[in-house]
């Protein structure tokens, strides 16, 4: 199942109906970029392999 994007509040999620605004408009064609300031501390660095 992929992940797929909220056009409408821009949530991920993998569901078919958004879990946050109940919209059904979503994309499973999306990107994004990520900014760390402190890598070394990061939760999501360390899932990226930052």
């Amino acid at each position: 199942m992929n992940e797929k994007a909220c056009t409408n509040c821009h949530f991920i999620t993998k569901e078919n109906v958004c879990p946050k605004c109940k919209s059904t408009s979503l994309s499973e064609d999306f990107s994004g970029i990520v900014i760390m300031f402190e890598p070394e501390s990061s939760v999501i660095a360390k899932v990226m392999s930052i």
